[in-house]
């Protein structure tokens, strides 16, 4: 079977970042026999800047990377990245046309478009029709839902006005659900936001895959004298609550406790959070690390924060994956699977989004009764077991994948 695979945002095979969902996933197809083609960006959507790249290379698995010309952008909300999207898609319309015409590459049986962007599950429907491919939709973030935060008022006059602001995205994704050939997606509720759409194609569930147990539960100092150490991992933009961290953090050591606080990843917020921070040495910014250098700190932490706003509508986020993989209890403010997640296995606490006395509340429980830490870490441990393992989840995926092309 001859797949293709659409993402603009992962990191690639050779970039030295963790390999994230779709070269996982490609990982996994070629293991089992198809060839792939993951299609991407040449503009690293992580760092706002080109990639280093060649634009066609076999990865070290086996499957080919093409990195399609992309407008860059500065901000992850926009016209500018709205319009870089448009062209993205018809940027690789117009390649993939043309390299099958020319018989460079063979025609897809079947292509898979991860959403966002919004743009490309209508290329793919296009293949579909000059090919007779099959088409899925892979739903990564419920967009247009996740923008209505944006818009003024109350919860309910964002529900109101959403639909109407976005109607263009609402029909896309509509069409997006309706006509694909099969739908996935990385959590339930997106699943679930397909099915309100109309979507009646198979549905399948795959969370964020990870490829090994970093595991550290015997690792945590019980002395309340050592600072506690939290960290941070992914993006600074407008999803997160973490000036709600920082502020916290900060209030709590200025108060003498013993706390330090690790922030990996960058975004559009961080000099407004390095400004915050100022001066207080126990809060450090470590930008955007290696796949190595992060697993590190990870392993040299005991508490992880998910400080995602509820209304960012994101279900399960790749930091869930990789802070579990280490074992580590986690504070979290995102409600839905999330939560659901953390708190039937028992390995963390909420606090609500925003509250920074809720916030101090919660990690004041863990700085003075480190006891806890080693219990909830082996439940955040078996999350990632049941749930994460790569070599579980991906192949149980191509299965659902392979059985949408009927055999020669």
């Amino acid at each position: 079977m001859n797949v293709w695979i659409n993402n603009p945002f992962d990191n690639l095979p050779e970039e030295g970042r963790r390999a994230q969902r779709y070269t996982l996933l490609c990982r996994a197809l070629t293991k089992a026999g198809h060839r792939v083609v993951f299609w991407s960006s040449d503009f690293s959507h992580a760092l706002k800047r080109p990639r280093q790249l060649p634009p066609v290379y076999t990865a070290p698995e086996g499957f080919e990377v093409r990195l399609i010309p992309t407008v860059p952008y500065s901000d992850n909300v926009g016209l500018r990245r709205a319009w870089s999207h448009r062209r993205y898609a018809a940027t690789w319309k117009r390649l993939a046309e043309s390299l099958v015409e020319a018989g460079t590459l063979p025609k897809p049986d079947l292509v898979l478009t991860s959403w966002p962007p919004i743009e490309t599950a209508a290329v793919a429907r296009d293949f579909r029709k000059r090919w007779g491919c099959r088409t899925v939709v892979d739903i990564m973030d419920a967009w247009p839902e996740n923008f209505y935060r944006l818009l003024p008022g109350p919860a309910w006059v964002k529900e109101l006005l959403g639909p109407l602001v976005f109607r263009r995205a609402h029909r896309a994704a509509r069409a997006a659900y309706r006509l694909a050939d099969a739908v996935s997606g990385v959590g339930l509720t997106y699943l679930d936001l397909a099915s309100s759409y109309g979507c009646k194609a198979p549905r399948h569930l795959c969370y964020h895959g990870i490829m090994r147990m970093n595991n550290g539960a015997s690792r945590y100092s019980l002395d309340e004298s050592e600072p506690l150490r939290l960290i941070y991992v992914g993006n600074m933009g407008r999803s997160y609550d973490l000036f709600t961290v920082v502020r916290g953090v900060r209030e709590l050591i200025e108060a003498g406790e013993h706390i330090r606080l690790d922030l990996a990843g960058t975004g559009p917020r961080e000099e407004a959070l390095r400004e915050l921070a100022k001066g207080c040495e126990a809060i450090r910014f470590y930008g955007y690390l290696s796949n190595e250098d992060m697993q590190q700190l990870l392993a040299d932490s005991d508490v992880a924060v998910v400080p995602m706003f509820p209304d960012s509508w994101v279900a399960v986020p790749y930091k869930l994956a990789d802070y579990t993989a280490a074992g580590l209890p986690m504070i979290c403010c995102l409600t839905g699977e999330t939560e659901h997640l953390i708190t039937r296995y028992r390995a963390g606490t909420m606090y609500t989004a925003g509250n920074v006395e809720d916030f101090k509340r919660v990690l004041l429980g863990y700085l003075h009764r480190r006891s806890r830490l080693t219990r909830e870490a082996i439940a955040s441990a078996r999350i990632a077991r049941e749930n994460f393992m790569m070599d579980d989840i991906y192949p149980e995926f191509v299965r659902f994948l392979a059985e949408l092309v009927p055999a020669p």
